[in-house]
């Protein structure tokens, strides 16, 4: 699995390309803006884009979308089951805040937790945690997780959005991500990697 982090979008996301080597097979996280840089990766290396994958619907974190799609037209958007109701409407996701216009896109595949998918050699395990929005959730592909806004390193995401809960929060990320073992990298949609072990001993939020 290789993997490439690009800063997108006005309040720059960490936006992931992925893909297996062997089989050129691959998917992006989270495409935050658009990135001309992504399309000439992703065409120079000849990968074979097949999803685009959304760990939650605040507009920071699909305002690419759009364009990616029109770049890879088979390439299918994959998000949660219980975020569509953001993804729809741009007054709950913030588009018009962030970008100045209203963003709202349907995902072709909404998947529920503990649901897989195979990426060539690679399989995505979903994993629901909500908090940040009610319809947030994690990306397992081996020993690395794609966290989204739910935990930075030492910090989590923000609960006063719409459908945000602190609770619910906090216990997403003890009960759904600390299971993991400590050394498993933790990617997030803002901020540097951590591992779950580093958060475990050092986030003043958990």
């Amino acid at each position: 699995m290789q993997i490439t982090k690009y800063l997108t979008g006005p309040l720059q996301v960490n936006t992931y390309v992925v893909y297996d080597e062997n089989n050129k097979k691959g998917f992006i996280v989270d495409p935050g803006g658009y990135d001309e840089r992504i399309t000439d990766e992703i065409n120079s290396k000849e990968i074979n884009l097949e999803y685009i994958v959304l760990t939650h619907g605040h507009s920071d974190h699909i305002g690419g979308v759009e364009q990616f799609k029109i770049d890879f037209p088979e390439s299918k958007i994959i998000a949660y089951e219980a975020e569509k109701e953001m993804l729809q409407n741009a007054a709950l996701n913030s588009s018009q805040e962030i970008f100045r216009k209203s963003i709202e896109i349907d995902a072709d595949v909404y998947v529920k937790d503990k649901e897989s998918l195979k990426v060539g050699d690679m399989e995505l395990h979903f994993i629901a945690t909500p908090g940040h929005s009610k319809g947030g959730m994690c990306i397992n592909v081996d020993n690395v997780i794609f966290c989204g806004d739910t935990i930075f390193r030492f910090s989590i995401g923000r609960t006063d959005f719409y459908g945000g809960n602190f609770r619910t929060l906090i216990n997403s990320i003890k009960d759904r991500l600390f299971i993991f073992p400590d050394d498993t990298v933790l990617l997030p949609g803002h901020m540097g990697p951590s591992t779950v072990g580093d958060e475990k001993r050092g986030n003043p939020f958990v």
